[in-house]
């Protein structure tokens, strides 16, 4: 684990944001709501409150993707080490 997050600490943020678009769309997001917001003359507090929920809120969004795709790798592992274990089957 430790050579794959060294591996992908060397490459670019543009790189890294290929495989997770939505990430990507999200922070191009937050930078339209700051530049909006200066636009709008909101004092430094505000802007700092913003920004602040708006990287709270991106943290769940970057936990919920890494927990489904946590879940998706488990599920095909399980099913290539026991092929024969059958999926959402009704009990009876």
């Amino acid at each position: 684990m430790n050579d794959e997050l060294s591996s992908k600490q060397g490459r670019s943020l543009d790189e890294r944001f290929k495989s997770r678009p939505q990430v990507y769309a999200r922070l191009q997001q937050i930078a339209d709501m700051m530049d909006q917001a200066m636009n709008e003359g909101c004092t430094a507090d505000q802007a700092e409150a913003m920004t602040v929920e708006q990287i709270r809120k991106l943290g769940g969004e970057l936990l919920s993707d890494w927990a489904q795709d946590k879940h998706t790798r488990s599920v095909e592992q399980a099913q290539q080490e026991h092929p024969q274990a059958i999926r959402h089957a009704k009990k009876k």
